[in-house]
């Protein structure tokens, strides 16, 4: 009896001595997993924001250097026939020689071909279009000093334009819109005059808008259409007499050009003073009156006015600024960093983005940054707060960063740029014009955050 018993407790010994060895293995095996699992990988601990890329297209290799002067216009459309966009690739000595482009992609930009290709004294021409594919092409003579309305059918292919001249409508600066209700398009140049044209070529109206301040003269216009129907205009002015951006205003019209008036409705008698002597409302800041301040862009959405533009203080400011489309009131001035997370703009010139007539859309910002890279920025609650979107893999040496104020209804941005190399103030063609695009419906997902600045004006640094 005492032997059975022995050997029993021999045998549990042994059972209790591999029981425990086993244990001692799954728990190194467990230790090993957990560590795969849970320690932070030499990839991980080094990788990088994800961003959406700038999907790119050279679209003429040899171009002088301000071939998509400016951002203050559109120079880049899209309807359901395609992406247009408009180029210079050469002047003269002085300047009264332009050869100019029509481009169209029938790719979403991947390739473009030659519409149409004239020489005049212009500057790269302004583009809209309609629900009927239509494109419509604005360029101005600086010989004749009129400027020229070119209606490209899509019935007829694009071919054998209509052209309407629009008298005294030449200036180097200028702006267009459409206004689809109305059935009219509006034409604003920097020689003061806002000209009205029906889309069926006739002229409406041409009169001043504005007038030389005491200080400083209108130099560059912009436009912009709101969901309501109101037409607003913004420009920069220059010093007379001096190089030198003097500042930035602001009025809009809600009966089609009309009548004008302040955002909180008060009214303004055209032809308003262009400069801070003036009535309209001012946008740039007292103590920028010294350094230039330019309007890269504006856009109205949503009831909300949002305003870029660089005043290249000694310190510099990028300014993002937000007014109360019914109040005028100034809610936003975030400066001197404009940024997300990690992407920021410094840039002088730039453009907004968003889908026509949806309020509830997100709003995109495109520019550079201080080393030139394409940077693209969005706000899900109406410039409230701004995140990181897309950033091109190269740099440039880019100018005239412009696009089109639409979304395009596949879900992206399209622009232009001029990638400037050598002298700008030659007949050399040593730049390279591109095409982008930036996809809208993927990318960094950034939380909806309500609006913190719906109570306060508040300036951030």
């Amino acid at each position: 009896m005492f032997e059975w018993v022995t050997d029993v407790k021999r045998q549990e010994n042994r059972l209790m001595k591999v029981l425990m060895h086993l244990s001692c293995k799954v728990g190194v095996i467990a230790a090993l997993i957990g560590q795969a699992y849970c320690a932070p990988s030499a990839t991980a601990q080094t990788s990088r924001p994800r961003y959406v890329p700038v999907e790119l297209t050279c679209v003429d290799e040899k171009a002088i250097g301000y071939a998509t002067f400016q951002s203050h216009n559109q120079k880049v459309v899209a309807n359901k026939l395609g992406l247009f966009m408009t180029h210079l690739r050469s002047r003269n000595k002085a300047y009264t020689a332009q050869t100019w482009r029509l481009l169209r992609s029938a790719n979403g930009g991947k390739s473009f071909v030659t519409l149409y290709e004239a020489t005049h004294a212009t500057n790269p021409p302004v583009l809209e279009t309609d629900a009927r594919n239509n494109i419509y092409l604005v360029r101005p003579d600086f010989k004749d000093g009129h400027a020229y309305l070119y209606r490209f059918l899509a019935v007829k292919d694009f071919r054998d334009p209509l052209i309407t001249r629009i008298p005294h409508g030449a200036a180097g600066k200028y702006a267009m819109t459409i206004d689809l209700p109305r059935r009219q398009l509006y034409f604003f140049s920097h020689n003061n005059r806002l000209a009205i044209v029906g889309l069926d070529g006739r002229i409406r109206s041409s009169a001043r808008l504005l007038r030389p301040g005491t200080n400083a003269i209108l130099q560059y216009p912009l436009l912009n259409l709101d969901r309501d129907g109101s037409l607003h205009t913004a420009w920069t002015t220059q010093k007379k007499g001096v190089y030198l951006y003097w500042d930035i205003h602001h009025m809009l019209s809600p009966d089609g050009g009309k009548t004008w008036r302040h955002l909180d409705g008060k009214p303004l008698t055209a032809p308003v003073i262009a400069d801070h002597n003036g009535p309209a409302m001012r946008v740039s800041r007292d103590d920028e009156f010294d350094a230039h301040t330019w309007l890269s862009s504006f856009i109205v959405k949503a009831g909300k006015v949002h305003f870029m533009y660089l005043a290249q203080t000694k310190s510099p400011r990028q300014h993002y600024v937000r007014y109360d489309g019914a109040t005028g009131r100034r809610e936003i001035n975030q400066q001197p960093r404009f940024g997300g997370k990690t992407l920021e703009i410094h840039s002088l010139d730039g453009f907004f983005a968003s889908r026509p007539g949806r309020a509830d859309t997100p709003l995109y910002c495109i520019g550079k940054d201080k080393d030139g890279h394409l940077v693209c920025l969005v706000s899900h609650d109406g410039g409230g707060s701004w995140h990181d979107h897309a950033r091109s893999k190269r740099s440039f040496n880019a100018y005239s960063i412009g696009g089109c104020r639409h979304v395009t209804d596949d879900g992206y941005i399209i622009g232009s740029f001029t990638d400037q190399k050598g002298s700008t103030l030659t007949t050399q063609r040593s730049s390279k014009v591109y095409f982008f695009r930036i996809r809208t419906s993927a990318g960094n997902k950034a939380r909806r955050h309500k609006d913190p600045s719906a109570d306060a004006d508040k300036t951030r640094r």
